[in-house]
């Protein structure tokens, strides 16, 4: 098991940048959850960009954070990248598009 971190950076464009290392699953999910809504609060970014290149594994406790932290940001949370298990995860789930990434 790989432990979890998600580091918050601000970019010179109004965003926030998150980037996810280690496995998100049920017991790493509340780090990231913390992590987002503390970016939010503390930028007030006007779109949010999660990298989870560094993330070998995500379960349905992962998507589940994605897709409420989307609604944290009003729909403005983007997969900037993504470890192909993640990749093929948001795939067979249909939300490739929703987070701006394509097949």
């Amino acid at each position: 098991m790989t432990a979890f971190a998600a580091l918050v950076s601000p970019a010179g464009d109004g965003a926030v940048l998150v980037t996810a290392t280690g496995e998100l699953d049920m017991t790493s999910a509340p780090t990231l959850i913390e992590s987002l809504r503390d970016a939010i609060r503390a930028y007030a970014p006007s779109r949010v960009d999660l990298d989870l290149t560094g993330v070998p594994f995500m379960d349905s406790t992962g998507i589940q954070v994605l897709v409420a932290a989307q609604t944290d940001v009003d729909g403005e949370l983007r997969i900037i990248g993504t470890s192909p298990a993640v990749h093929r995860l948001l795939e067979l789930t249909g939300l490739l598009e929703t987070f701006g990434l394509t097949v």
